[in-house]
């Protein structure tokens, strides 16, 4: 019955947009740019306001949540470079193996599953989480992505500033902190709050659409950080939150949940803007990035329905 209903009132709602995106993105060949574009400069930093200034998530979860996405990501890095190195990875395909341990698809996939799963406290969470992943990938995972080619991280701090969604946090958190947030039934609140309820169903047709044009040749090549992602993610995750003692347990639950999803998708532009043309072994690190989101968002319906039934049941955290 704890399966049944995880996949039914988490996972299904997700997969079964998903595959719509994917049935039109074969189907039609339709351009995703238009639709990201719309979700990353309007409904995304639309939703993140709104979510931030209806929070009632304290400060001090908040900083722990800030605390376990660094630390998270750290543990990953570094595993996948041990793991990387062992099994022979160098150059730009270990930097995308990096890449692709250590950041999760905590928007596309984790915003709406968290929701799903866990209501406001899971959507709001989920939005927080991916905020500062963002900080990261901008700057961590440019870095990583440059595999030394002379690319500066002060660009990477550029392009955090060029996207709207750090001004949308921005403004929510002065608004808090001045005591000037407007009433939930205003009807600028309600307008903002429909505009951002717009990004979760938007955000699964995207991923959708994505997964159609991936190339799954080098699937065999890319178990490495499949792997990663499907085992080792969640138990990390599971002991950072667990060392953080997070006061609200849902807050926990949903950062074990959104550190489990499947690879992200902006570490492939990162790969596509600094190692495009670097192949090592008749692969370049774009291909092998894209058939490991292929791969770990497909494989992830089953562990994830696991997770989130576990998690739901208090039986993981």
């Amino acid at each position: 019955m704890g399966l049944t209903a995880a996949f039914t009132g988490a996972v299904g709602p997700i997969l079964g947009v998903a595959v719509v995106g994917y049935l039109l993105g074969r189907r039609t060949g339709l351009d995703v740019g238009p639709l990201n574009t719309a979700g990353l400069y309007v409904l995304v930093p639309a939703l993140a306001f709104h979510s931030i200034l209806t929070t009632t998530l304290g400060g001090g979860e908040v900083l722990k949540l800030a605390i376990g996405v660094v630390a998270y990501a750290a543990v990953m890095i570094a595993i996948a470079w041990v793991v990387g190195r062992a099994v022979g990875t160098s150059g730009a395909l270990l930097g995308a193996l990096m890449l692709a341990a250590a950041f999760p698809n905590s928007g596309f996939v984790g915003i709406p599953l968290s929701e799903f799963a866990f209501g406001d406290v899971g959507r709001t969470t989920a939005v927080l989480y991916l905020t500062i992943q963002n900080l990261l990938v901008y700057t961590v995972g440019v870095y990583i992505a440059s595999n030394g080619a002379g690319r500066g991280v002060c660009e990477a701090v550029v392009e955090i500033f060029r996207l709207p969604l750090i001004y949308a946090v921005l403004a929510a958190v002065a608004l808090r902190a001045l005591g000037a947030v407007p009433a939930t039934d205003a009807a600028v609140m309600e307008t903002i709050g429909a505009v951002g309820e717009a990004a979760i169903p938007v955000m699964l047709l995207i991923l959708g659409i994505q997964l159609a044009k991936t190339d799954v040749t080098a699937v065999t090549r890319s178990a490495a950080p499949s792997v990663l992602k499907l085992v080792a993610a969640p138990a990390v995750a599971v002991g950072i939150a667990l060392a953080l003692s997070f006061g609200d347990a849902t807050v926990a639950k949903v950062f074990v949940l959104e550190s489990a999803t499947p690879t992200a998708v902006i570490p492939l532009a990162l790969t596509i803007e600094y190692a495009d043309d670097l192949a090592v072994d008749g692969i370049t690190a774009p291909e092998y990035l894209s058939t490991a989101i292929f791969v770990t968002t497909v494989a992830s319906v089953a562990m994830l329905t696991l997770l989130v039934a576990g998690l739901q049941a208090g039986v993981v955290i």
